[in-house]
């Protein structure tokens, strides 16, 4: 089982794909703490916790790494979207099809979670134990040697917040998992309980209560302006997401309200203290592109290195190495209300609709327009490869091309398009994966408060559901109709608005999850079929759903290895 403490491990090379940005460079980790003690390499244990740079911080980043995910790769399976209502990936090979084809299985089990979140939990735990034995003293003469003495004040902490984060993606994706804060032999490992969920998620909000008061706002004023790694906003952050998670009806059957109080106020805090952390909305434009891990409403991401291979994976078919990818669905875009009034694209269209005497898409939220490709648009941004995007049957973007687009539509968000694709003379630009951001909790907030008190117009906490939600819809570069409903009819906005929101986020995946509303949303997808004389069409593709897919399954192989280790429910 990977919840032992490694006997031997050979060398990591940190991805590429992942790095801290300086205040005034971006910087590659280049590789990992090689902890094969072996006489030929000769980085025993003793030389691991006596070099700073090749030793230490590379154990610290080393946990950093493991929160690299595939957003950003071609064909993968961990770009959800594809297996919501939000998108159909575009080839059929792909991976993330196994979620809507009833493919997976405790034998394929469709994620690293399980690995990934207990490779670190183990490096954490090791490097807290043998925290005393660290000691550069050796290179007190060292003109860095304070700096690293700084850094390594932090590492504590950071390691803590990371930890407490894996168990997060843990508790969201299995529910019940081994609690473990030490290291353990073979053995231990493979004779250990699931810890109930209630149990973790204590877990991660004492975590984060302990270690916020430690860790800086900013790395902008740390030694080394290493932005990126783990804030105090991102521990507070952490703890209002999973209170938010326990509080929903999966891990809340008999609907405690005092577990949505504690989320919003949680919530609250965040919001009420923004300001203070220098933390802001941004317009929504700029919450992706090459400089969005500067942008003010971040408070955790990923960031990338120049690339083009996410707009390789999600150009539309006919832009030169396109590949269509993630393409956003009918169902997502009937989400969309008009800026003039409440209703949706679907209420307003809810027939065949001819493209060439009616645009359906005018007056939409401009969060469409920032999120969408349609029919029409020219795109890419970049000169080179812009053109008017043709997605109606027989277009230059459309079936019968092999890959093309099958729902009418193609992703915008997220991708670069002033990334060059072509064969010769390609561009590249950073990219930036959003883990936690200011707007999130403003939704968190709402959903939480409305619950906690019934009312969507209740101010006990000092703020009602719906004027948080109201901030959100009220930038600059928005501006929507506000929010006024009650009841059941503003959940069912409420639920509109947060996928419109947060679109291809990798939020709406586990909402739905922890809503318990699947069948709801992700039995039947619609998307658009456009003919060659612009008459667009609804259609159902319908896909497989069990209620067995709230959790996922615990890995045969891990189940193999430990027999206390009971299967969720169905699997």
């Amino acid at each position: 089982m990977n919840i032992n403490q490694k006997n031997s491990r050979s060398t990591l090379m940190l991805l590429a794909s992942y790095f801290l940005f300086c205040a005034s460079l971006c910087g590659f980790l280049t590789s990992c703490a090689d902890l094969e003690y072996t006489e030929e390499t000769t980085r025993d244990e003793e030389w691991t916790y006596s070099y700073y740079a090749d030793g230490i911080k590379n154990l610290v980043f080393d946990v950093y790494a493991q929160v690299y995910n595939n957003e950003f790769e071609s064909n993968s399976a961990t770009f959800l979207a594809g297996a919501t209502d939000e998108a159909q990936y575009a080839l059929e090979t792909g991976a993330i099809n196994g979620y809507i084809n009833g493919s997976w299985s405790p034998a394929n089990p469709y994620s690293g979670t399980w690995t990934r979140a207990y490779t670190a939990i183990a490096d954490v735990n090791m490097y807290l134990e043998k925290i005393e034995q660290t000691d550069i003293s050796e290179w007190k003469y060292n003109g860095q040697y304070e700096n690293w003495i700084a850094q390594m004040e932090l590492f504590p902490y950071e390691l803590r917040f990371l930890r407490a984060y894996f168990y997060f993606e843990l508790f969201k994706t299995y529910g019940d998992v081994p609690l473990v804060t030490t290291t353990l032999t073979n053995e231990q490992a493979n004779s250990i309980h699931r810890t109930k969920a209630d149990t973790i998620v204590k877990f991660i909000v004492d975590e984060c209560d302990a270690i916020a008061p430690y860790l800086p706002v900013t790395y902008v004023t740390e030694v080394g302006a290493e932005i990126g790694r783990a804030t105090r906003l991102a521990a507070f952050a952490l703890k209002a997401r999973t209170l938010l998670y326990a509080a929903s009806p999966l891990h809340n059957p008999t609907n405690d309200k005092t577990k949505w109080a504690k989320a919003a106020e949680a919530c609250k805090y965040i919001l009420d203290n923004a300001s203070t952390w220098e933390l802001k909305l941004s317009s929504y434009g700029s919450l992706w592109g090459h400089d969005a891990f500067q942008n003010p409403e971040l408070i955790f991401g990923i960031g990338r290195g120049e690339s083009n291979t996410f707009e390789m994976a999600n150009y539309p078919i006919g832009v030169e190495n396109g590949s269509s990818g993630n393409c956003p669905s009918q169902s997502l875009v009937d989400q969309y209300e008009y800026q003039d009034n409440g209703e949706t694209f679907a209420h307003r269209y809810p027939g065949d609709i001819n493209l060439n005497t009616n645009d359906p898409y005018e007056g939409l939220d401009p969060r469409f327009a920032l999120t969408v490709i349609k029919n029409g648009d020219e795109w890419p941004t970049n000169g080179a490869q812009k053109k008017v995007i043709e997605t109606f049957a027989g277009g230059f973007n459309a079936a019968p091309k092999y890959g093309a687009t099958s729902t009418g539509y193609y992703l915008r968000k997220y991708v670069d398009g002033a990334c060059v694709t072509t064969a010769d003379n390609q561009t590249r630009r950073r990219h930036t994966w959003i883990i936690f951001r200011l707007g999130e909790f403003y939704l968190d907030y709402a959903e939480a408060v409305f619950n906690a008190t019934g009312s969507a117009n209740d101010r006990t906490y000092g703020m009602s559901a719906n004027e948080a939600i109201n901030v959100l819809r009220n930038r600059s570069d928005i501006q929507m109709p506000k929010f006024t409903e009650e009841g059941d009819a503003w959940v069912a906005r409420y639920e509109r608005e947060r996928l419109v929101e947060l679109a291809f986020e990798n939020h709406r995946f586990w909402d739905v999850r922890r809503w318990k509303k699947g069948l709801q949303y992700f039995k039947n997808v619609q998307v658009a079929n456009i003919s060659n004389s612009l008459m667009l069409t609804r259609s159902t593709n319908t896909r497989e759903w069990d209620d067995k897919y709230y959790l996922y399954p615990i890995p045969q192989s891990e189940r193999k290895k430990n027999p206390n280790l009971t299967q969720n429910e169905g699997w």
